[in-house]
């Protein structure tokens, strides 16, 4: 399905533009994709920053829902951080600060929180974006249950908002990281398209937003086209973004975007790519730059506590030991990332305050811990019981993640040495999130998620928290709400670290997850643009404060 999209007060003369060219500005029909950025160099080849250029983009796997307030995915977020920044970004240091946000206060009691957001911002329909934008958001999301806002404002008890900028947020508990994590993972909803939907779920969002691109046009599964926005205030000191276009196409896989690349079909992975094919770019005769940084995220095994045996913390003890994280580390990811031994990432190491580790990789321990819990195999198949029922499992992974189909294949080798049977499957976005996220359908999956750049709740309160959206592993343990609980209403940070380590404590010795990997994302950049700036975070090469200075030579 394609998709034209056409925002703001259009002139004649722009309405004539666009039906002399069918609606498309590279001049091909409504049937066909846009032309593949090749990234020319114009006559007079400058490298000093300039306002012009198409940047082609490749990723692996479809964007899931543009809606991203819908959407957990990570290419829907990758594409549209750009047309709908988040109000916080993550600096050099890994640490969260204001950006659609100008700034905002705590009251002393962590309950009442002032937010104003920068001025002359408006949504690329023409609309101003106000605080009333934002007050609407944090209602709407709790009343729909949608994704992370559901979690992230259920503790607005009220909102003010004072005047166009400025919204003050009533919270029923205090919370140390109500705007730092809000503000990261929730996008701003548009009030004047959402106020009169009952239905978000079963509502096809125009991709409307307010930040330095818009969305104009589109063909699910084949490609994304974004246009700049003249004078973006928040970017080049006002002129806005560099890049005339930007223009996202979707591969199968990262095999299938790598080769792209090398045919000059594509500029820059915005899919961060496996160590092999950051080898084979490196080797393409000086095309391309292999621009890396070291994410905030990790990669993790997640056991379905509801599930027959997955429910018996022996069980989920056992399987932690057939988890060899150095092999997957050294060849699954091929050297590409780091092991993690707790569930924070070893990035923070000031997060880790004593002596917590995952269980080691012991094939030969895991079996005697079956042995000694009555987990025997009686028919002598290689496959363990429990009354007649064969311990079998099967593990779940998104098909577009580098490299996971290794990992898995790794963890199934080794689970089934200690009597385990393992069937391994492959899932599509669209499957993956029906599946797991909503309807938490599945014994074990493997995937990467999370960012943790403070002591606070919020960042695990998303996944780890009894009641909240993401604990796709059904696990509910009252001392650790208990601990998450503290953890957003403290406000000494030393004792936030000792409730960080309780917490810890609890998960390596109930285990509903094992994180396994922290990735170094490593990218190809085509050599005709310049301006690259990695920083920590979640989107890499695409990340909006950074991509709006690249500019072509």
């Amino acid at each position: 399905m394609k998709k034209r999209i056409i925002t703001g007060l259009i002139s004649a003369v722009l309405a004539l533009s666009l039906a002399a060219c069918g609606g498309n500005d590279s001049g091909d029909s409504q049937q066909t994709a846009p032309a593949e950025g090749q990234g020319q160099q114009t006559e007079a080849e400058t490298s000093e920053p300039h306002v012009g250029g198409t940047l082609t983009v490749g990723i692996s796997g479809e964007p899931y829902n543009i809606a991203t307030w819908l959407s957990n995915d990570m290419n829907s977020h990758l594409l549209m951080n750009l047309v709908l920044p988040s109000m916080m970004v993550v600096n050099e240091k890994g640490e969260k600060e204001p950006y659609i946000i100008e700034s905002y206060e705590a009251s002393e009691d962590l309950k009442t929180y002032t937010i104003k957001l920068h001025d002359g911002l408006t949504w690329h329909d023409g609309e101003p974006l106000t605080a009333e934008d934002l007050a609407f958001t944090a209602d709407y999301c709790v009343k729909h249950s949608l994704s992370f806002g559901a979690d992230m404002f259920k503790s607005v008890e009220s909102s003010e908002v004072v005047d166009d900028t400025t919204v003050i947020f009533h919270l029923s508990i205090p919370s140390v990281s109500f705007v730092s994590q809000m503000g990261y993972w929730v996008d701003i909803m548009p009030k004047h398209i959402y106020e009169n939907v009952d239905d978000p779920m079963n509502f096809e969002f125009n991709g409307v937003g307010y930040g330095p691109y818009k969305l104009t046009d589109y063909a699910k599964g084949e490609y994304y086209t974004l246009e700049r926005v003249e004078n973006w205030p928040l970017a080049n000191d006002g002129q806005g973004a560099y890049l005339d276009k930007i223009i996202f196409r979707v591969y199968a896989d990262p095999n299938a975007l790598v080769l792209a690349m090398k045919n000059g079909e594509v500029d820059v992975s915005g899919t961060e790519l496996p160590v092999s094919a950051q080898n084979q770019l490196a080797d393409s005769d000086g095309q391309f730059t292999i621009e890396s940084v070291e994410s905030l995220g990790y990669g993790y095994l997640a056991f379905n506590c509801s599930n027959e045996f997955l429910s018996d913390k022996t069980v989920r003890q056992a399987l932690a030991m057939t988890i060899d994280r150095d092999g997957i580390v050294t060849a699954a990811l091929q050297g590409g990332a780091r092991k993690m031994e707790t569930p924070v990432s070893p990035v923070y190491t000031d997060l880790v305050q004593s002596n917590i580790t995952y269980p080691a990789f012991d094939i030969e321990g895991a079996n005697k811990l079956l042995d000694d819990a009555g987990y025997t195999d009686t028919d002598n198949d290689g496959v363990r019981e429990m009354n007649g029922k064969p311990m079998e499992f099967e593990v779940v992974y998104k098909n577009s993640s580098n490299n996971i189909d290794a990992v898995a294949n790794i963890f199934k080798s080794n689970a089934e040495q200690a009597g385990f049977k393992i069937n391994i499957k492959s899932l599509d976005i669209a499957a993956f999130t029906s599946n797991v996220v909503q309807g938490h359908d599945y014994d074990i999956n493997i995937q990467e998620w999370g960012v943790i750049d403070d002591v606070d709740s919020k960042g695990l309160s998303n996944i780890y928290l009894s009641d909240c959206s993401m604990n796709f592993m059904e696990y509910y343990n009252e001392n650790v709400d208990s601990i998450l609980a503290q953890l957003e209403t403290e406000p000494d940070k030393a004792k936030r670290l000792e409730l960080l380590d309780e917490f810890q404590k609890i998960y390596v010795d109930e285990l509903p997850v094992v994180n396994c990997w922290v990735r170094t994302k490593a990218y190809g950049c085509s050599n005709k643009f310049a301006g690259w700036s990695l920083t920590p975070g979640l989107y890499g090469v695409m990340d909006v404060k950074d991509l709006t200075h690249v500019y072509e030579k």
